[in-house]
């Protein structure tokens, strides 16, 4: 299934190519080399991966991801929804040759969270990062809206946080990379006297998969995507 959805996201960021082909419009904001800092609210959603799942369902029957000796878990209370922010910058380059097309290149890291009702004890930290070439495209000429895309390399790095026997903190970390990408949507407003400056406001899916190092398992490849609602400074 996970194939299929990156089977699926790169299509579609081959269409946006495609489709931009025979444009026609001549927009203003893509007429220039523009640099984008962005800021938004990040929703992931985990879709496969053997750690990955068997994580999520200890926090969904509100179980410690500490085990003891014996095999038993605590009762840590629900865990709050695994939210968090993305930051991101990039740059886009017009082509000269098809009017409102623009390359270049975007680095998203995003950062999310959970807690359960037992706050100190217990916390799942679910952080990614992408690189990678990146589209973006004015259909309009008078209208600003935009869509968008990106493909590349992809990172992901998650942190258990847990109270053991002795009392003690302790934290379980795991690594992974692999590649990802977005596609988006979004509306540039020029608010400012400077018409080349632009506040875009874009909704953005990522899907991206990764190869990940587990003890006991050995290679496990994690499925996940994330829904960014971003504000970004276009200038």
């Amino acid at each position: 299934m996970i194939q299929h959805v990156v089977t699926g996201l790169k299509s579609s960021i081959l269409i946006v190519l495609i489709a931009t082909s025979c444009a026609l419009a001549q927009n203003p904001l893509s007429q220039n080399t523009r640099v984008e800092v962005g800021l938004g609210f990040a929703s992931p959603n985990l879709q496969d991966g053997t750690e990955l799942m068997r994580s999520q369902d200890l926090r969904d029957s509100h179980l410690s991801y500490y085990e003891d000796h014996e095999g038993n878990r605590q009762s840590v209370g629900g865990y709050s929804a695994l939210r968090g922010f993305a930051f991101n910058v990039g740059f886009y380059k017009p082509l000269k040759k098809v009017n409102g097309l623009m390359l270049g290149a975007m680095v998203r890291n995003t950062q999310t969270g959970s807690t359960p009702d037992d706050g100190y004890a217990e916390g799942y930290y679910f952080n990614f990062i992408t690189a990678g070439v990146a589209v973006k495209y004015y259909p309009f000429e008078k209208a600003n809206f935009f869509t968008k895309a990106d493909f590349g390399l992809a990172a992901v790095l998650t942190k258990n946080r847990f109270i053991n026997d002795a009392g003690d903190q302790n934290f379980f970390h795991q690594f992974g990379i692999g590649s990802g990408g977005s596609i988006g949507l979004g509306y540039s407003f020029p608010v400012f006297n400077d018409k080349s400056k632009s506040i875009d406001v874009q909704i953005i899916y990522q899907q991206l998969r990764t190869r990940v190092e587990v003890n006991g398992i050995g290679d496990d490849y994690w499925g996940f995507g994330a829904l960014n609602f971003s504000v970004a400074f276009s200038f």
